[in-house]
């Protein structure tokens, strides 16, 4: 895993909505023609 695709991650992770669990997930895909979504 890239380090670009990891701060994204906990990036998105941080701006997650979890008021019964508290457990924060980020999720980042990179497709084959190097598209970050």
């Amino acid at each position: 895993m890239s380090k670009e695709l990891y701060d994204r991650a906990v990036a998105v992770s941080r701006r997650t909505y979890a008021p019964y669990s508290n457990y924060l997930v980020g999720a980042v895909v990179q497709t084959r023609d190097g598209k970050i979504f």
